[in-house]
């Protein structure tokens, strides 16, 4: 027997384990390259894990409902029992690598991933997709870096290490680092304490916290436990910007009220005094890391929970672009079928309750992001415009902010910059101008 021990890939996005959802194969089951072997859910994404092998199934490691964690064996291979392996190809008449949109057609939660065998164009370099991508993003040459995960793959932090070292002129390995500081000199910490288990009643049932909801319950735990929130809420008059989705009908664009405040966000983040709204603390390194684009986060609810789909450059794109990009990702997160780059790299969040909104909540911030804009029901009140009562179509908007970062009165002008855009829609048309 040749034996291939199939380890769980490493997803990227911080994954550390999933749980395997449902096998895909039986012991014995002869299987081809690319022949899906199981499902796994991880507190990101439900994938699809293919067999990078040619062979016969053998062992499976783990049970359905198991959590596996990142370079554990799920299943061992037997090559010898399949087909030979062919001679590998010569290089020029090796297949391409698969494209982003290719190797990743994955929606609001599912993910083909290609099999693990198959690398990008530099083969020598070990490496997750996210890894990849922030190495471009930053700049770095994957091959220049040296990895210190298993079997020398190269981490978010590797690359992050490497960054700073050309950043700083040398690309030499970072001195050892200093000790750790005395007791006396660590600043003082406010651990919560372990809780306590629930005694167990007669009549009640458990579930056990995984996937998605293991994710929501880690962030926003998260969140409260190192941003400080305050929250700001103030009314907003809608009635212009219902008359301008009624216009825009008439011309086949059918909007709801989000592209609207999308635009008005992005426009009230770019002004210089709001940029700490579109920023993070960087506590390990004591700096703010103020954000150049705008990434706009909306939180979507979906059957297994809360999902938060990126709209990319939302200061970028027109009005009619903001409104295709919310109904393609308000559509893929309702359908399951969103890519894995959907889901990541927000600066700012925008929740809605829509119908349900109520009056106002206090929306928990999608930490490490400095600020939450929380949405909620638009519904006709009387009002006193002038002299007079009028009725007109008004919605509270409710925004909480990290109080670390961001003053109070600092809070309420970023609201209230975004109320004047969304009253007068006109006064974002001048600012495109």
């Amino acid at each position: 027997m040749v034996a291939f021990l199939f380890k769980l890939p490493d997803i990227g996005e911080g994954v550390v384990e999933g749980e395997l959802t449902k096998w895909l194969v039986e012991d014995g089951q002869a299987v081809a390259e690319d022949t899906p072997l199981f499902e796994v859910l991880t507190d990101k994404v439900s994938a699809v894990i293919p067999s990078p092998r040619k062979g016969t199934v053998v062992v499976r490691h783990f049970k359905e409902g198991d959590m596996v964690p990142v370079g554990a064996v799920v299943v061992t291979i037997d090559e010898a029992a399949g087909a030979t392996h062919p001679a590998p190809e010569p290089e020029s008449a090796q297949k391409p690598p698969k494209t982003a949109a290719q190797a990743s057609t994955v929606t609001a939660t599912l993910v083909h991933l290609p099999p693990v065998a198959q690398r990008a164009p530099d083969e020598r370099v070990r490496a997750a997709p996210a890894t990849r991508k922030l190495a471009r993003e930053m700049g770095v040459e994957l091959f220049e870096v040296p990895g210190t995960g298993e079997e020398g793959r190269v981490t978010r932090d590797d690359v992050m290490a490497w960054a700073q070292r050309v950043a700083q002129g040398t690309s030499k390995p970072a001195a050892a680092p200093e000790p750790p500081p005395s007791p006396a000199q660590q600043p003082p910490t406010s651990a919560r304490p372990a809780p306590k288990p629930i005694e167990r009643g007669p009549d009640e049932s458990r579930e056990r916290l995984k996937g998605l909801r293991k994710r929501i319950h880690a962030k926003m735990r998260e969140s409260k436990d190192i941003a400080a929130h305050f929250t700001y809420v103030d009314e907003v008059d809608f009635t212009a910007i219902n008359e301008m989705r009624t216009a825009l009908e008439r011309f086949g664009v059918r909007a709801t009220f989000l592209p609207f405040v999308l635009k008005a966000v992005c426009l009230a983040l770019k002004k210089p005094e709001f940029r700490y709204l579109n920023a993070s603390v960087d506590d390990a390194a004591g700096e703010i890391v103020v954000k150049h684009r705008c990434h706009i986060g909306v939180a979507a609810a979906t059957d297994a929970g809360l999902v938060v789909p990126v709209v990319k450059d939302a200061d970028q794109l027109s009005m009619r672009q903001l409104v295709d990009e919310v109904k393609r990702l308000g559509e893929g997160a309702r359908d399951g079928k969103l890519a894995a780059e959907d889901m990541s790299g927000s600066t700012f969040t925008i929740t809605s309750l829509g119908k349900l909104g109520g009056m106002f909540a206090t929306p928990i911030i999608n930490y490490p992001e400095a600020a939450i804009l929380g949405l909620h029901k638009v519904e006709k009140r009387p009002v006193v415009v002038g002299d007079q009562i009028v009725i007109r179509e008004r919605m509270y908007m409710s925004c909480s902010f990290d109080h670390r970062l961001i003053d109070g009165h600092v809070g309420a002008a970023f609201v209230q910059a975004v109320k004047g855009y969304l009253e007068e829609p006109v006064s974002m048309m001048v600012e495109l101008v």
